[in-house]
C-alpha cells in the first residue's frame, strides 16, 4: 500500500474529515489531499505529525507492504530492558517493528509495585494469562483476575503490580509499537550497557 493510501485509510478508520487531519497537524485541507494522492512527499517533520494525529507510528506509514510470515520461537523471544532485575518482558510480535506490538511481561511474587509509570502514544490491551494484577491508569485502580483483559489509552501514565502469590503473566498488545528489544551481540542477549543476559526457555 502506497503511502497516500496507508494515510487516508487511517485517516478514516479514525473517523477523520480532511480538514480535521489538517486542524490536528496544522497543515493545509489541500496539502493533506495531495499527500493522500500521492501528488506530494511529506517531510520527515511532516511525517511525524501526521503518525501522531492518526495514532500510528512513523515506521507503519513508510514500511513497505509484506506478506511474509514473521514466526518468533518461544526460545527466541527478544527481550526488553527491564527497571528491575526480577520482571521479565519478551517480545512476540515481528522484528523490526511494525505497527503493532505483542508482549508478554512476568511479573514475580513478592515484587514491590512500580513508583514510577510509563505511558506511550496509541493504545493498549492487557490480558491476565495467569496470576492477578493490579494496573493503575491515571487515578483509576483495576483487579484483573486470570482470563480478564482491559484495554485503555496508553498516553495516559499506567502501570501493573502482581497481587498473588505465584508469578503472574500479562499479555500486552499495544499500537502504535512503542518499545525496543535489548540488543544482540553475536546472537546472545545484552543489557543496553553491554551486560549479558540469561536466554529464556520454553516450558
Amino acid at each position: 500500500m502506497q503511502l497516500g493510501r496507508k494515510i487516508r485509510d487511517l485517516r478514516l478508520r479514525r473517523g477523520l474529515t480532511v480538514q480535521k487531519l489538517a486542524d490536528a497537524t496544522h497543515l493545509s485541507k489541500g496539502f493533506i489531499s495531495q499527500v493522500e494522492n500521492d501528488r506530494t512527499s511529506p517531510s520527515l517533520s511532516t511525517l511525524r505529525d501526521l503518525a501522531a494525529a492518526l495514532r500510528t507510528s512513523m515506521a507503519y506509514l513508510v514500511v513497505e507492504d509484506d506478506p511474509t510470515l514473521h514466526v518468533v520461537r518461544a526460545a527466541e523471544r527478544p527481550r526488553l530492558p527491564a527497571d528491575d532485575n526480577t520482571s521479565r518482558t519478551e517480545l512476540l510480535s515481528a522484528v523490526p517493528k511494525r505497527n503493532l506490538e505483542l508482549l508478554m511481561l512476568e511479573l514475580p511474587p513478592g515484587r514491590p509495585p512500580r513508583e514510577q509509570r510509563h505511558s506511550h502514544p496509541g493504545e493498549e490491551c492487557l490480558l491476565c494469562v495467569a496470576g492477578r494484577v493490579r494496573l493503575l491508569h491515571g487515578e483509576q485502580e483495576l483487579l484483573l483476575e486470570t482470563g480478564d483483559s482491559c484495554h485503555f489509552d496508553g498516553r495516559i501514565p499506567h502501570s501493573t503490580e502482581n497481587l498473588g502469590p505465584a508469578a503472574a503473566r500479562v499479555l500486552i498488545a499495544m499500537t502504535p509499537a512503542a518499545f525496543e528489544p535489548v540488543p544482540q551481540v553475536d546472537g546472545s542477549r545484552v543489557t543496553p550497557e553491554g551486560e549479558p543476559l540469561e536466554t529464556p526457555t520454553s516450558g
